[in-house]
């Protein structure tokens, strides 16, 4: 595991260097498009670090685990996201398939594509994630009495 944290450390200087040039070129651009599209990309490369970020830490330190409550309340606003999210698939998807300027479509498209990808990103989150990062109350008794030879009452 060594070689993925020496890995992401390194992917974060780069991912770092290339938001800055990516925001340099924007700065120097008045075509409304092509700023936000490169604007767009460096912010998704500031996301990678971000994201390499927690793979180092992760690699590092022992992550806290999620309560219940904690697991209820990301539950909820996961779900009320993949709504919007779902909404925003449908619409960008309709408002690229009728626009017929191949600048708007292109951006449309990009916007579409970045909602997938959120939306199956958010389900795995809630679904693979979350959920095995929770510590429960079955999972507290099981840790008090499992190996115990009384399992609660004197004497057994």
């Amino acid at each position: 595991m060594s070689d993925l944290n020496s890995i992401a450390q390194t992917a974060i200087g780069k991912e770092l260097e290339h938001v800055k040039k990516l925001k340099e070129t924007a700065e120097r651009l008045r075509h409304p498009v092509l700023k936000a599209l490169l604007e767009g990309i460096a912010k998704d490369s500031e996301k990678h670090s971000l994201f390499y970020q927690a793979i180092v830490d992760f690699l590092n330190r022992v992550s806290p685990m999620l309560t219940e409550e904690e697991l209820e309340s990301l539950k909820a606003s996961i779900e009320k996201h993949l709504e919007i999210e779902a909404k925003m698939i449908q619409l960008t998807k309709e408002w690229s398939e009728k626009v017929e300027d191949p600048r708007l479509k292109m951006i449309l498209w990009a916007i579409h594509e970045d909602e997938v990808k959120h939306h199956i990103l958010l389900e795995d989150i809630r679904d693979k994630i979350a959920k095995r990062e929770t510590f429960t109350e079955d999972n507290f008794w099981d840790a008090v009495w499992k190996d115990s030879p009384w399992h609660g009452t004197p004497g057994g």
